[in-house]
């Protein structure tokens, strides 16, 4: 378990209004997408415990920390990131989220819980179904060996 009231109380204050905007292909709405700003509503501050809470006792240093959010009856098509060879995983942070909301890894369909953190291979082939009735928001971060 991870600690994560804080950036949940963080986030949920955020208007989804402020989020940087991008437009549905679905239906040509507005609707959030990710922030990788670490600047934005003091991102990165509000951010560093859960990582060094989640952090402790590994090898390897954190980057590209981003917050993604999808909203209801949305989705990410299934694709497979490129990473460089240094990088090892990511973490995914649920801070809002819905039992509706799927992120789905080949033929294995999880229900991410908040207060949880999952490590995820983003090399394999993966998407996200958000089926609820509320925006499913994740905190994710890559780590990369350190050698």
């Amino acid at each position: 378990m991870v600690s994560v009231g804080e950036m949940v109380a963080w986030i949920s204050a955020i208007p989804l209004t402020d989020w940087p905007q991008q437009r549905s292909l679905a239906d040509g709405q507005p609707r959030p997408s990710m922030v990788t700003d670490l600047d934005w509503h003091d991102f990165a501050k509000i951010a560093r415990p859960v990582v060094d809470d989640l952090c402790v006792g590994f090898n390897g240093r954190t980057y590209q920390w981003m917050l993604s959010a999808v909203m209801p009856g949305h989705s990410i098509e299934p694709h497979a990131d490129q990473q460089p060879d240094y990088w090892l995983y990511r973490i995914h942070v649920p801070l809002i989220t819905n039992p509706e909301s799927l992120f789905i890894v080949g033929d294995v369909h999880c229900v991410m819980e908040v207060g949880r953190a999952y490590l995820v291979n983003t090399m394999a082939m993966h998407s996200v179904v958000n089926n609820g009735t509320t925006p499913r928001i994740h905190f994710m971060f890559d780590v990369r060996d350190d050698a």
